[in-house]
């Protein structure tokens, strides 16, 4: 609900998988408005995910029109606008601006072809050397190159290529742009020069044209055309900043501006992001390294692909009493199955779970990889399955946390966010486990939309600095403090966990071999 009033306003956006979430800012950082409109995912064939970027655009609108409806007196006061999206995902215009086919998404699984081409290529090491990564199927890249592989007819039609978010620019601007820290994910980025790689583009026989311009995340990217403002009510010139990946700008609302913070998104995957003052490359893969949205600073990103998906599954598949049992008590269901799990001492007698339900992507790239309970006997219950779910995300996280401090990146503190940081069982778990203090944020319910506001702050020179407007919008939230004793057992499972996976690989692939037809 919008509160009382204020000299300036801040939009932000954050184009989502399932909805847009809009949020209107108080030069304070008070939230005045939040919002959203949602939106479905498409799935052609097993394995595919799709979307008409018209439903982005039309859903922006409705946040816009929601928000003016509830904050009326604010919207003459907005003087910047960010905008924040879902990474990797592909957009394609002809020449008259119309979208091509559907946008093709992050999570789609369709590319292992066309990721081993470009390997192939362009070669591990260059790779290495100018995108910062050896390549794997969700980057940009594969799906421009499924296009031309498996619908030329709509290859030969493309005059510009976007990012989910940048679509939305365009219709707010009309202009094509992107920032870097969204274009450190399709593979044509020079990561260290924080530009278009015209050696890349050449070696795959990609039109350098249809790149948009890439701009920094806090600075002006475009403004709100005549066209737009008649449409949304949104003033015309209104600065907008290039803005940012989704989790860019959910570590900006965060707070994280320099290296020593790293957040934990614990939402239906799972993202460990870092600052880092300089370009770290992991030769293993085990994270990506992108453009952090304030100038001159890198990111490592990794993403465990099942973290609340686990305990969304195991309550679907495994908790249907307990969920029955949490209505009939007016109870949260994830709540319910916490106060169960808390009866468990910790290590949950010995029961580990990989939670590889949707294969990988760190530490270790696998699309074969599948879930796995370890350790099971006739002394366990449904409560010790339960907790040994909170426990093994969390030991996925640890896995990727430690290939992170092995770079040297300096981790003073974790901030947390998304839903299953709402959990105090499971945050604890986290903290213990990755043997770090870990904050729960405030600022939570706004995330990638409120660090976009932040950026839109910054380019509309309200504030000198990401550093600055961060100091005096972000909110951290209470501090979960460690019990060492408790660290030092969880570490001796982790042992064994980090274990697992080497002695399962081949057989993931044997099993994904296996034709039972």
């Amino acid at each position: 609900m919008p509160t009382g009033g204020t000299d300036m306003s801040l939009l932000g956006f954050d184009i989502g998988t399932t909805g847009v979430k809009g949020v209107l800012v108080s030069d304070s950082g008070n939230m005045l408005c939040e919002t959203n409109a949602n939106y479905s995912v498409s799935s052609p064939k097993p394995g595919w995910y799709e979307q008409d970027p018209e439903d982005w655009w039309q859903a922006t609108l409705k946040v816009i029109q929601e928000i003016a409806k509830s904050s009326p007196q604010e919207i003459p006061l907005i003087t910047g606008i960010g905008i924040s999206g879902q990474y990797h995902g592909l957009v394609i215009l002809d020449k008259d601006d119309k979208v091509i086919r559907p946008a093709i998404l992050w999570n789609d699984q369709r590319t292992q072809q066309e990721a081993d081409e470009i390997v192939d290529m362009v070669g591990e090491e260059k790779l290495l050397s100018i995108s910062a990564t050896k390549g794997a199927p969700y980057f940009t890249a594969c799906k421009l190159r499924w296009v031309l592989n498996n619908e030329p007819h709509n290859y030969k039609k493309i005059k510009k290529m976007m990012l989910p978010k940048d679509y939305v620019r365009f219709k707010l601007t009309g202009e094509y742009v992107t920032d870097v820290s969204d274009a450190s994910g399709t593979l044509f980025l020079d990561v260290k020069k924080r530009n278009w790689s015209k050696e890349i583009t050449s070696i795959l026989g990609v039109d350098f044209s249809i790149l948009p311009h890439v701009v920094e995340s806090s600075h002006i990217s475009a403004r709100v055309s005549k066209e737009a403002a008649n449409l949304t009510g949104l003033k015309e010139g209104t600065p907008v900043a290039g803005g940012g990946g989704d989790q860019a700008c959910a570590a900006i609302g965060n707070g994280l501006t320099k290296e020593g913070i790293v957040s934990y998104s614990i939402g239906t995957s799972g993202v460990i992001y870092g600052v880092t003052n300089s370009l770290i490359v992991d030769n293993l893969g085990r994270f990506d390294v992108f453009c952090h949205a304030i100038p001159d600073t890198w990111c490592v990103l990794a993403c465990t692909n099942a973290a609340a998906a686990s305990y969304d599954w195991f309550l679907k598949a495994m908790a249907q009493k307990e969920e029955l049992d949490a209505k009939t008590n007016k109870m949260n269901a994830f709540a319910y199955l916490d106060n169960l799990a808390e009866q468990i001492t910790p290590g949950s007698n010995k029961l580990l779970y990989l939670p590889y339900l949707s294969g990988e992507r760190h530490p270790y790239t696998d699309t074969n990889a599948r879930g796995v309970f370890l350790g099971i006997h006739t002394g366990h219950k449904k409560e010790h399955f339960i907790r040994a779910v909170l426990e093994g995300v969390a030991f996925s996280f640890r896995h990727c946390l430690d290939g992170i401090r092995e770079h040297g990146i300096k981790i003073e503190e974790i901030r947390a966010t998304g839903g299953g940081a709402k959990s105090d069982l499971w945050l604890n778990i986290q903290a213990h486990v990755s043997g770090q203090a870990i904050r729960r944020m405030d600022k939570d319910s706004g995330g990638a939309a409120f660090g976009a506001a932040i950026l839109g702050g910054v380019c509309a020179n309200n504030f000198s600095s990401v550093d600055q407007a961060c100091e005096a919008l972000v909110k951290p939230g209470n501090l979960v403090q460690l019990d060492l004793s408790l660290a030092k057992k969880y570490d001796k499972l982790f042992q064994i966990y980090k274990s697992l996976y080497p002695l399962l690989k081949s057989t993931y692939s044997d099993l994904a071999k296996l034709d039972l037809s």
